[in-house]
Formats: C-alpha cells, sequence, structure tokens
C-alpha cells in the first residue's frame, strides 16, 4: 500500500499540522516499512528519507486541485485532513476530490463540523462538509456529534468511521517540572493553557479558584498562555476584563500568568507540573480538543464543560463534566479530587486507561485497519 496525506505540515503554526505529525509517526511506529508521503502546505520543510517524505508544493490562497491532483494520483490511498480554515467553502476541493475519486482510495478526516443554526454563514458550513463527505471513499470524524451531522445530512453511516483523537503520552516529574517553569514546588496547581479567549472562560475558572481557596486548600491557578498573535479588539478587551477580576477577587498571588507564548517542547512539562486541568469552554462547533487530548496523554484529571467538544470525557467519568459557566460546580469536583483520595484514584485510573486507548500508537492502529479495509 502507498499512502498520502494532505494536510499542512510543520513547521507551520496549525493545529493540523502538530495533528498530522502525530498521526503520521503513529503510523510509523506501528508500520515503520510503510511508505509515507505528506503533499504539505507550501510553509512546512521539504523531507526525503527514504519511505518518509514531504512534499510542500500547494498554497490555499492559489488553484491547488492541480498541484495536489500531479503528487497524489498514482498513490492507492489518499487522506486528506480537513478544516474549514484551510480550504475555504468554494469549488477547489470538491473538484480535487472529484478528479481524484476514480484513481485512488480517497479518505477524509473532517476535523470540525458546524451546524447551519451556529454559523455566521447559515447551512454553507454543514453543506460543504456534506459534499466532500459524498465524495470521499470513506469519511473519518472524531465525535458521536459530528456523525450524527453527517447521518443527518444523508451520509451513510457505513461510510462514517468515529477514530478518537491522538493522546500524546507524557510522564514528567512533577517536583522538576515545576522547578523548570520556576512554579510553586508547595500547593494544587490547576492548569488552563493555550491562547487566552473569551469562549475558554478564564473569568469562571477564577470564581472556582477563590471559591476552591476559601476550603483551605492551597491552590494556584496557572495561565500557560497569552494572546494570539493575531488576537482583536474582543480577545484584548477579556484580557483587561481578566486582569481586573484577578484585583477584585484578590487573587493576584494565587494566579500565575506569565502572558507569554510557551513552545511545544514546554507541553510536557507544563502538564507534568499540574494538579488539575480545566477546560470551562463555552462553544458550539463539533470538534475535538487537541489540548484535551494532551491532558488525557498526561494522565490528567480534568474538568470540563458539558458541551460538544469534550462529550469524550464521559468514557473517563461523566461526574467531571459541568455546565457551561458553572464555577461552583468546578470548584465542587476540585475539592472531591483534592479531598477525597479514593474518588480521585478512581478518576486517574480511569483516565490513564483512556489514555492508552488513545494514544496515537492505537489510533494509528485504528487508521491503518481502515486504510486496508
Amino acid at each position: 500500500m502507498s499512502l498520502a496525506y494532505v494536510s499542512t505540515y510543520l513547521p507551520q503554526h496549525c493545529g493540523i499540522a502538530t495533528y498530522t505529525d502525530y498521526l503520521v509517526h503513529g503510523i510509523r511506529t506501528v508500520e515503520p516499512k510503510l511508505g509515507v508521503t505528506i503533499i504539505a502546505e507550501k510553509g512546512a520543510s521539504s523531507v526525503d528519507e527514504g519511505n518518509f517524505k514531504v512534499i510542500p508544493c500547494w498554497s490555499r490562497d492559489e488553484d491547488y486541485t492541480e498541484a495536489i491532483f500531479a503528487q497524489t494520483r498514482n498513490f492507492d490511498t489518499v487522506h486528506i485532513q480537513h478544516e474549514y480554515s484551510i480550504y475555504k467553502f468554494d469549488n477547489r476541493l470538491p473538484n480535487l476530490l472529484e478528479k481524484l475519486k476514480t484513481k485512488v482510495k480517497l479518505v477524509i478526516t473532517i476535523h470540525c463540523i458546524r451546524s447551519a443554526q451556529f454559523s455566521e454563514r447559515g447551512p454553507v458550513d454543514e453543506k460543504y462538509a456534506q459534499r466532500i463527505a459524498q465524495l470521499a471513499d470513506t469519511v473519518i470524524v472524531h465525535l458521536e456529534s459530528q456523525k450524527a451531522i453527517l447521518e443527518r445530512l444523508g451520509i451513510s453511516s457505513k461510510k462514517i468511521n468515529i477514530i478518537p483523537h491522538g493522546s500524546e503520552l507524557s510522564n514528567k516529574n512533577r517536583q522538576r517540572s515545576r522547578k523548570r517553569l520556576e512554579l510553586p514546588q508547595d500547593g494544587r496547581i490547576i492548569l488552563s493553557f493555550g491562547f487566552v479567549k473569551p469562549h475558554k472562560c478564564l473569568h469562571i475558572m477564577l470564581e472556582a479558584l477563590k471559591e476552591i481557596i476559601e476550603n483551605n486548600i492551597n491552590a494556584y491557578l496557572f495561565i500557560a498562555g497569552g494572546l494570539a498573535p493575531t488576537a482583536g479588539k474582543k480577545q484584548k478587551e477579556y484580557l483587561e476584563f481578566m486582569k481586573k477580576k484577578i484585583r477584585e477577587l484578590h487573587l493576584q498571588s494565587r494566579v500565575i500568568f506569565p502572558n507569554k507564548f510557551f513552545p511545544n517542547e514546554d507541553v510536557a512539562y507544563i502538564l507534568g507540573a499540574s494538579d488539575l486541568v480545566l477546560f470551562p469552554y463555552y462553544e458550539e462547533d463539533r470538534s475535538a480538543s487537541g489540548s484535551f487530548h494532551l491532558s488525557i496523554g498526561a494522565k490528567k484529571p480534568i474538568i470540563a464543560s458539558r458541551i460538544p467538544k469534550f462529550e469524550e470525557l464521559k468514557n473517563i467519568s461523566d461526574e467531571l463534566l459541568i455546565l457551561p459557566y458553572n464555577s461552583s460546580g468546578i470548584a465542587k469536583i476540585a475539592l472531591r479530587l483534592f479531598q477525597d483520595q479514593e474518588f480521585e484514584n478512581y478518576v486517574l485510573k480511569q483516565t490513564e486507561e483512556y489514555s492508552n486507548k488513545t494514544s496515537w500508537p492505537s489510533v494509528a492502529k485504528m487508521h491503518l485497519k481502515l486504510y486496508k479495509k
């Protein structure tokens, strides 16, 4: 079998590029003799290592149809990693799929699906997902809620495969990680990481932290991130609102917020230093979270909003899901994790089991089984 991926790729700063790198590494770990080629967007680094190649040859700002077709037409299987911001909503990707569908086996992972009622474009997003799903031989999604939308749009359930987002396993020492990052050696560190954005609800985390501290827990909130380079007025105003709230709640000594970007090599240490990871987000996109799976891979307890993005958390424990904006719910679960060792051990055991089930080698095996079928 000859296998090609169409995707963004490193060193591009793109979640899909990182996802593809993890997946390909998993594939090559499981089947090291399999030839893998990435037909990458320009900006990726060119690689030629025998049975692993990266060929940067197309741009989202150009008509990429012919460039990708010329590079993929002779492979057995072509797997496209789709995300709206990369391929937009025009005819270029559907035209590419039309040209390829009689020549190769076409697999497409649809990373995000937006329902019409929650998209600023109305039905455009879901109709586009329907169109590309119809043209592919098989479709991969990460969540049950994504599959349900595609089924509503008339895509056969036999064509849709749920393969979870992979989890990068890590196990950095707690004290050494804290020393490396200059964090307090004592106390519970509650983590939020990634760019600061309003939908991540950091103000809810601050309210939860206040309640946790009032219950005599030595705790800190570590916000490992800052504003995105492309942050607009709304994001900047939210940052100022958050800083004001820290002062109002008298949490200056309990919030660790360096307000900077942390490189990928620091992520495992950030997780290693932490005792709990929070995802109290509020959004309607149907898409999995890479940060969520990094936390699972580090075997850290997670508390998340009961929204589609984090529906997988029920596979660890449904009791860790809270309604949006429920700061007291976050605090109550955190307090139980910190004070009830039996409950904490249960959550840690369940998290470890799910991290192994969704490790990148495990996810790679699911992909290989699908390719061969």
